[in-house]
């Protein structure tokens, strides 16, 4: 092997080394902040509320409420959670003269994945009963069914305990499309 050949050879070894230092640096850099994140996904348990716009199709009868979202959960780790949700309309839908309201009640698995620290992203499955009242002319009937729904969304951790959420949720009802938008604060304990 001649001199040039030999620096060559080298110059080609030390190269390999940077990159393969280079990529260790990266990969403990990224475990790192992965371990830090300081976002309200802490083991335990967390509870808020929200305003939620929810929306029911059923064939060419739509109702649109407002309601207010009580949730409640537990944190099993960084990436799981089980949580509850009951919504109750705040404001209901008028439709030919009778007030309709939309009540929901839903269990849900949840999966989050951070971001960035105070960021994380989730998508939830579970299932919803959805009650539809309707009152008018001093009379009052309700229908109530249980479905499949999912759904997106983020949390922001403005401390170390509270963050802020949205979550769109959507399912099928027995038929009925649902749509679901919330934006709300959630505290851990």
């Amino acid at each position: 092997m001649t001199i040039l050949e030999r620096q060559e050879y080298q110059v080609l070894i030390r190269n390999k080394i940077e990159v393969f230092q280079m990529k260790n640096v990266f990969l403990v850099s990224a475990v790192a902040v992965c371990a830090s994140v300081t976002s309200v996904a802490a083991e335990g348990f967390y509870a808020g509320g929200a305003v939620t716009s929810m929306q029911a199709e059923d064939g060419g009868l739509e109702i649109e409420t407002t309601n207010l979202t009580a949730i409640a959960g537990y944190q099993v780790n960084q990436t799981f959670a089980v949580e509850g949700e009951f919504s109750f309309p705040v404001q209901e839908d008028e439709i030919s003269g009778v007030d309709v309201g939309l009540t929901s009640l839903g269990v849900f698995g949840k999966a989050s994945f951070p971001l960035s620290p105070e960021f994380s992203a989730h998508g939830r499955i579970g299932f919803v009963n959805l009650e539809v009242e309707a009152s008018g002319g001093g009379e009052t009937v309700s229908d109530d069914e249980t479905g499949i729904a999912f759904g997106v969304g983020g949390e922001y951790a403005i401390t170390s305990t509270a963050a802020i959420r949205a979550d769109a949720t959507f399912g099928d009802i027995d038929g009925v499309d649902l749509t679901a938008l919330s934006l709300g604060a959630v505290f851990s304990f």
